[in-house]
């Protein structure tokens, strides 16, 4: 599930608040009920996943601790993290809710990552705004098709926007001011350059956007702040667990997406302005991106308003 939030603008006396907008990707949730003889092996992603117990107890491994988890336990599990299913109990069967998510806002992005907490456990209002959340995810998951599929659909969305609003919440409730910026291997100089190059790749999109024309990518930047493009793929990298390549990949789905809601533009016009001179190669990555080609996802778009 795509959960895409349009720029906001406010004015107060005259000043203006920052454009918002973020992509909050949920896929592969599911809940499943095994028994006791079930264990899934260690492995790692590149996503976030979020893993809460329904019913029994559940041993889990991750990046090397042993956690035990209680009916109502939430795991945090960062990308890239190894992890393992050890089962349920010997005693009885076990039910669990997992799904994955990634978000492309490199601000709270880059503090999920920082985040040591694993176990997720108690009755703190942050806790309880997310299992709020989860819970409403899982009873739609088990819905049947008879169901009102628009109706559910929103709901899930809402539910959806419950969770994002929760993790930002968590991660604030955390994260005391005074150390946010304070992260142990990480220079000053580090964080500004990935910030560099993260403004310029926003530059980018834009501007092509505005003009049909894109700049080079990764090397066309570096050259501009006077690094090799390694290094710039390393900082951005080491502060955002993404490179550059990919954020720009999402910066331009995400702008595809919304100029293809507008029927007065064209394919070919879309693909030029968002720096394509192939109209060919722009509908292939869409596809690669969505699973769908540019006219597919522009009529499914038009047959659920």
């Amino acid at each position: 599930m795509n959960v895409n939030f349009p720029g906001i603008e406010h004015s107060l006396d005259g000043r203006m608040s920052p454009d918002l907008q973020a992509a909050f990707h949920i896929y592969a949730a599911h809940w499943r009920k095994v028994n006791a003889q079930w264990q899934y092996p260690e492995h790692t992603h590149p996503m976030f996943e979020i893993n809460l117990v329904l019913q029994g107890r559940q041993h889990m491994t991750v990046g090397g601790q042993a956690y035990l988890q209680e009916c109502g336990d939430i795991l945090f599990i960062r990308p890239g993290v190894r992890h393992a299913s050890l089962g349920a109990d010997a005693a009885g069967d076990m039910t669990y809710y997992c799904l994955h998510f990634d978000i492309d806002d490199l601000s709270l992005r880059r503090t999920l990552l920082t985040m040591d907490t694993v176990s997720l456990s108690g009755e703190s209002p942050v806790l309880l705004a997310i299992r709020s959340a989860l819970d409403v995810m899982i009873r739609t998951a088990i819905l049947t098709e008879a169901e009102d599929a628009q109706r559910n659909r929103l709901v899930r969305l809402n539910a959806s926007l419950q969770l994002f609003a929760a993790l930002s919440a968590w991660v604030l409730s955390e994260t005391p001011a005074a150390t946010r910026s304070a992260q142990p291997g990480i220079t000053e100089n580090t964080v500004a350059l990935a910030n560099a190059v993260e403004g310029l790749l926003q530059e980018s999109v834009f501007t092509a956007a505005a003009t049909g024309s894109r700049g080079g990518g990764i090397e066309d930047i570096a050259a501009r702040l006077g690094y090799s493009p390694n290094h710039c793929n390393r900082a951005f990298r080491h502060i955002y667990g993404m490179s550059p390549r990919q954020y720009l990949s999402g910066l331009i789905i995400r702008h595809a997406r919304l100029m293809l809601l507008d029927n007065s533009l064209s394919v070919e016009a879309i693909a030029h302005r968002l720096g394509y001179r192939d109209v060919s190669h722009f509908s292939k990555q869409f596809k690669r991106w969505t699973g769908l080609p540019p006219m597919a996802y522009r009529q499914l778009t038009a047959a659920s308003k």
